[in-house]
């Protein structure tokens, strides 16, 4: 594999990287060479290896950290600057919402769901951000959106209306960061996780989705994984302030 696409011996912090989609981050990192600290709200007792990540060479660090609290987010950076001396990616992963009737659902609800969503990425993006600037080689941000801010995305207006922030966002602090930092988007479909019955609870439904698709699959965790290792690597040098859909064409479908 050439050099542009290699992420050995840099430094990540995945937020939400211990379960679905930022555990596929975490690892996919840690398999090229990548030293990581995940953070989480769960504050997990075991080893890092017991919960599927392969501590190799004490390259992993978990931190537990509700990300809407700025003390804990500052706590997660200097743990990685403590531990590795830097940071050279952060992947702002953490957060979800549950469906709601937007008809009924409370101020409360939607100002949490923003929170969890849209304002905890612009904290993290902050702190880390200051960092980078100090670095003779800067650094790279990928937010995790959805395809949910691309579109309508009934039973999920709130979290929808976030996704659509983190791209907007994505786009403007892309052109204030630069040249040191560049910040990229992932805006992926329905992907098979832990939390992913909720849109799809049968066998049936998860067909449809299939079936539905122009590639004929459902998306993996592995598939965002990949995308994010790109936008993290050399080889998206020239690729600044952009999303990039990963939904197997269904946004095609849409006319999106």
């Amino acid at each position: 594999m050439s050099d542009v696409f290699s992420v050995e011996g840099k430094v990540a912090i995945v937020t939400g990287g211990n379960v679905g989609i930022g555990k596929s981050i975490a690892q996919r990192f840690l398999q090229e060479g990548a030293s990581v600290v995940t953070c989480s709200r769960r504050d997990y007792d075991a080893p890092p290896a017991a919960e599927g990540l392969d501590d190799v060479d004490g390259r992993i660090v978990h931190r537990a950290c509700d990300v809407r609290q700025v003390e804990q987010v500052d706590e997660v950076v200097k743990t990685c600057l403590d531990t590795f001396g830097r940071i050279d990616t952060l992947v702002n992963n953490a957060g979800g919402s549950p469906p709601t009737d937007s008809a009924t659902a409370s101020p409360n609800f939607f100002a949490a769901v923003i929170a969890t969503n849209l304002t905890q990425v612009f904290v993290f993006s902050q702190r880390v951000n200051t960092v980078m600037q100090g670095q003779d080689t800067g650094g790279t941000i990928v937010n995790i959106s959805s395809m949910a801010g691309l579109g309508p995305s009934p039973i999920l207006a709130a979290y929808g209306a976030a996704k659509a922030g983190v791209i907007n966002a994505t786009k403007t602090l892309a052109q204030e960061w630069g040249p040191k930092v560049r910040m990229n988007c992932v805006a992926p479909g329905f992907i098979m996780t832990e939390g992913a019955d909720y849109l799809a609870p049968t066998d049936e439904a998860k067909e449809a989705l299939r079936k539905g698709s122009p590639l004929k699959r459902i998306g993996m965790p592995s598939d965002i994984a990949d995308v994010v290792l790109f936008l993290a690597a050399d080889a998206s040098r020239h690729v600044n302030g952009e999303t990039i859909a990963v939904d197997g064409g269904g946004n095609i479908r849409r006319g999106g």
